[in-house]
């Protein structure tokens, strides 16, 4: 058995030194042949050849003991053992007749190896006949993509053909052999032996859930046409029933769809009928004009916790729906879209749902250089934002800028002016909000000068330089009551160091924060003079407020009064090609408290040697409770073919594990077997849910068992799945 080899040394593995083209198969007049042995009688044109004999033609080359050609007919016969050599496969073989005309040939018991389209393949067979399209017939045969010699896997079957134009091959009565065991049998099977679609079976798959019992996935693929394809998959579950999970794809001019539905009549819910429905659409009308669709529903706020095997899916609160049309050119851009939620997470009162947007549109348009350097742009929006049992209507609006830049190597000053102009048209104001008026308009004016300065020095004979970066920015904002516009979609940023530069602190525009104030941050970067890379960068910075900041989000909010912000700062670096580090922090001066932070290092050797370690710490609305996190992963080559991998999330506060993951995996040549276990916290916070993925890929083959690789790509940084 030949010795396997790991992911990086894949390309050591042993492999053909041919090319398989089926062109090289095509039907020639005039076939130039040369043949030597070591004793030629000839008669009418048909030669005896005796004796290590070697004929060659079209790039082929044959060795036997004796053999018989037909100059006349183009037959060339072999009794006995024979070697062949040719363009995309080598034989060892007994008993041949070849066709050199037509290019074909049949042999008795053989050991083949092929190059299919690329992808190596071996085996034996008791006879072969390759024919004149390229194609291939085997009996009792073995088929595999490992290299010759080595059994750890392949195909047995009674008759198989392989169509390499076609990129399939089909055995009757098949077995598929692993170390020896028996895996599947079955009496007519399909596979690929090149990266084109098929319809037929795809590989099962086995897993297990806390929520699902035991699961067995049967997924079956239908290559409907070239633009249109589906895949069903029955998801039989030992606690929950039958599951039929769907998915149709379907391209056109206008792009890409894809509609996915998940059924299941429920066993622990008495036979409930459970779904979930989503459709995605990317697409474009020409060089300017883009389409984009999301849309999913479920039927119950805990279909994602039961039934899906994620934490990411479980802990969503809200499903989108929404369809997007965008205009982009030159320096205009427009969209109009439609937009509405279902709120998963029941426990979210009413007033907090989103309303939806029937319809959104949305504009901004930018000048060129005008005189002076003036450069002018002009956004406006028109929405109607609508929701069961809650104020409604249409919002307008409106906002032009002017700005004057300049710009020089060693410094920067841009002053800008904007006006912004919001009307409202509402409904159920007296109903549900007295303090709301059914029409109402805002109007504000706006002062910002942003200013910089850039400093420079040399650190070495290469080129490598130390920046220094001071920047200041002032905003005026004048103060308007706002306390009488509903609150729609605004809500306040996150603080950090690019919000120091923006003019509202809060999103959306429903909410215009008043500003008298000034921003001071200093920002350093080293530069490698070699090859332009920034090796480190820093920034630190906060906010003057000489005016209380009287706008808030609700009547119930207080004004704040501090004369200054929470300090802010980051930072990333590149230690070395192998280390990386990055890192926040928002610092509460007058508490002399951390509001947020977070650092993060990582380090990559190679894909196969990663590790990361990160902390958070993230203080909640009230400043009275905090969380804090620290979560280590990782992927570790341990030899040339195993692999380890892991996550560990864990909550300091809570004092307990988050998410936890273990994966192994073995990588040889021609297959890979993969088995990670994962922990991670419920939805509702308390409990624990757990998995087990288990996936063996048999390279050639698709592979059997859960996207390993999918999991660990998403618990790892810089994992890239690169078994194929």
């Amino acid at each position: 058995m030949l010795s396997a080899c790991g992911i990086a040394e894949a390309a050591m593995c042993p492999a053909p030194a041919y090319t398989y083209s089926p062109a090289d198969f095509a039907k020639r007049d005039g076939v130039p042949v040369s043949a030597e042995a070591d004793r030629i009688e000839s008669s009418d044109g048909v030669l005896m050849l005796e004796g290590n004999t070697v004929i060659e033609y079209l790039g082929r080359k044959l060795t036997a003991q004796n053999a018989l050609y037909d100059q006349n007919t183009g037959e060339l016969s072999v009794d006995g053992s024979l070697s062949f050599l040719g363009a995309g496969i080598q034989l060892e073989s007994n008993d041949a007749s070849i066709d050199i005309d037509d290019d074909i040939f049949k042999a008795g018991q053989s050991d083949y190896q092929l190059d299919l389209n690329g992808r190596r393949a071996s085996g034996t067979a008791s006879s072969m006949e390759g024919l004149p399209d390229g194609n291939f017939t085997l009996n009792n045969a073995t088929y595999s993509t490992c290299p010759p010699g080595d059994k750890s896997w392949f195909v047995k079957a009674d008759s198989l053909r392989l169509n390499p134009s076609e990129g399939v091959g089909t055995a009757r009565n098949l077995r598929l052999i692993f170390k020896g065991v028996p895996l599947i049998a079955v009496p007519v099977f399909s596979f690929p032996i090149s990266n084109k679609r098929k319809t037929g079976f795809l590989a099962p798959v086995l897993a297990r859930g806390d929520n699902t019992g035991f699961e067995l996935h049967l997924p079956w693929y239908w290559n409907i046409r070239p633009n249109a394809d589906a895949t069903f998959t029955p998801r039989f579950t030992s606690k929950r029933g039958t599951q039929l999970q769907t998915e149709l794809r379907y391209k056109n001019r206008q792009g890409e769809w894809t509609v996915d539905h998940e059924y299941l009549k429920d066993r622990q819910l008495q036979g409930d009928a459970r779904y979930f429905t989503a459709l995605r659409h990317n697409g474009r009308f020409n060089s300017e004009v883009t389409s984009e669709i999301i849309a999913r529903h479920v039927s119950d706020k805990d279909y994602l916790e039961d039934l899906g095997d994620s934490l990411q899916l479980a802990s969503i609160e809200h499903l989108e729906q929404r369809a997007d049309i965008t205009y982009e050119k030159d320096n205009m851009r427009a969209f109009v879209r439609l937009q509405g939620f279902q709120t998963v997470d029941e426990d979210i009162a009413p007033d907090d749902r989103p309303h939806s947007r029937l319809p959104q549109v949305k504009f901004e348009t930018a000048s060129g250089r005008l005189p002076l350097g003036v450069r002018t742009n002009v956004s406006g929006e028109f929405v109607y934002f609508d929701k069961d049992d809650a104020v409604t209507g249409v919002r307008l609006d409106f906002q032009p800028r002017i700005t004057l830049p300049v710009v020089r190597d060693a410094w920067f000053f841009r002053p800008s002016a904007s006006y912004r102009f919001t009307h409202y048209s509402l409904n159920n104001t007296g109903q549900f909000d007295e303090t709301i008026n059914a029409t109402n308009s805002r109007n504000l004016t706006s002062l910002s000068i942003d200013s910089g300065l850039f400093f420079d020095r040399l650190l070495d004979n290469r080129g490598s330089i130390q920046t220094l970066e001071p920047r200041i920015f002032y905003l005026r904002v004048p103060f308007v009551n706002q306390t009488d516009i509903p609150v729609f979609d605004s809500s306040a940023f996150d603080f950090n160091i690019s919000q120091l530069f923006r003019e509202n602190r809060f999103s959306g525009a429903d909410r215009i924060a008043d500003a008298n104030q000034l921003s001071v941050a200093l920002t350093t970067r080293t530069i490698d003079g070699d090859d332009g890379r920034e090796r480190f960068s820093a920034s630190i910075g906060q906010i003057y407020f000489f005016d209380d900041r009287r706008v808030t989000l609700s009547a119930a909010n207080e004004v704040e009064t501090r004369d200054t912000s929470d300090f802010v700062g980051e930072f990333a670096t590149t230690l070395s090609d192998a280390w990386i580090g990055k890192g926040t922090i928002q610092w509460n001066s007058d508490e002399n408290s951390t509001v947020r932070s977070s650092l993060s290092l990582g380090y990559r050797l190679s894909p196969n040697h990663i590790a990361n370690v990160a902390h958070r710490v993230v203080k909640l609305e009230d400043r009275q409770q905090r969380t804090e996190q620290i979560d280590f992963s990782g992927l570790w080559k341990i030899d040339d073919s195993w692999r380890i991998a892991g996550r560990w999330n864990y909550s300091l506060d809570a004092d307990r594990s988050i998410e936890s993951l273990l994966g192994i995996e073995y990588d040889s040549c021609c297959w890979a077997v993969r088995f990670a276990a994962r922990r991670y916290t419920s939805d509702n916070g308390d409990d624990h849910d757990s998995s087990i993925y288990l996936q063996l890929v048999l390279k050639g083959l698709a592979p059997l068992g859960q996207n390993y690789g999918a999991l660990l790509e998403t618990a790892v940084a810089g994992y890239r799945d690169n078994i194929q």
